[in-house]
């Protein structure tokens, strides 16, 4: 059934985001079933109530990714958009005023805690460790999100491995040079992939076995969570986390918000400002971006 998802939304999606649009479907038709009414195409009232019965245990920022799935699969099978409708408009308007504030932003990740990342690794250490504190390191000190990592290519890496020069990293027009700590274990890491084609972080099987294909999202998060285990923390780190912490990281430092923005690649700097606590400058910059549809 997945697989049906993905061909119907043209292979637009990565694969955590069609679960959650096809258990959103699952959770809108069960709705349905027990009303009595049509799913597909669905009615203004049903949608409606389906997002105030859905708002009682959920966050905005899911009632708005239902909603968006629910306009996805109308549109798909050319069927009128429900959501476009003003009464659904309305309704989500409210809803995100209502629940302002509830989205938790991710905990950071800090050099500190990369420091100790580094301090624990040693000959004994496995592969998967070695691999998990390349993948920390590259991943705050460039401010890399998870898409990039998974994409990135060892032709985006410029390295010497038999002298102490520092890697530089390309990401689309800049360049980033890891301090001399990260560029050794990334070097150790480059060391186990013989070939040096295609991604630089894998898959790594039970038998300790690397493989071919690139790290999916959802096991960069568990190297996150796994961090918190051997650091002993008590926050809930996620893939944004070392994002979060190189903003924070930055600002320290003496950066601005625009240069923090530049340095990561945001396309406004509406993240970073919410990042570092500036939540005027982070409203009014996310408010360029939004678009104002006519209601049906």
């Amino acid at each position: 059934m997945l697989d049906d998802f993905d061909t119907l939304t043209q292979q637009q999606y990565s694969r955590n985001s069609l679960l959650s649009m096809f258990n959103d479907w699952n959770h809108f038709v069960e709705f349905c079933g027990q009303r009595k009414v049509a799913a597909l195409p669905a009615s203004t009232t049903a949608v409606r109530l389906f997002l105030e019965k859905q708002s009682e245990n959920r966050k905005y920022a899911t009632l708005k990714r239902m909603a968006i799935t629910l306009s996805l699969v109308h549109r798909f099978h050319e069927f009128p958009d429900p959501c476009n409708h003003r009464q659904v408009k309305m309704l989500l308007a409210q809803l995100r005023l209502d629940k302002k504030g509830d989205a938790k932003q991710a905990e950071a990740f800090n050099s500190q805690h990369l420091k100790e990342i580094h301090q624990q690794l040693d000959s004994e250490s496995s592969l998967k460790q070695l691999r998990d504190a390349a993948i920390l390191s590259v991943m705050f000190e460039c401010a890399m999100k998870r898409s990039e990592l998974r994409a990135l290519l060892f032709h985006q890496v410029q390295f010497e491995l038999l002298d102490d020069s520092p890697i530089n990293i390309s990401i689309n027009d800049n360049t980033y040079q890891l301090s001399s700590a990260s560029s050794e274990i990334v070097k150790r890491w480059l060391l186990m992939i013989p070939d040096h084609l295609g991604p630089i972080f894998r898959r790594i099987d039970r038998h300790g076995n690397i493989g071919d294909d690139a790290l999916d999202a959802s096991s960069i998060y568990r190297v996150f969570r796994a961090t918190e285990s051997q650091l002993g923390l008590s926050l809930k780190l996620s893939g944004q986390s070392a994002r979060v912490g190189a903003a924070k990281e930055l600002a320290k430092q003496g950066y601005g918000v625009k240069d923090i923005t530049d340095f990561g690649r945001w396309i406004s700097p509406a993240m970073p400002a919410q990042y570092l606590g500036k939540q005027v400058l982070a409203d009014s910059e996310r408010l360029k971006f939004k678009v104002i549809k006519p209601w049906d």
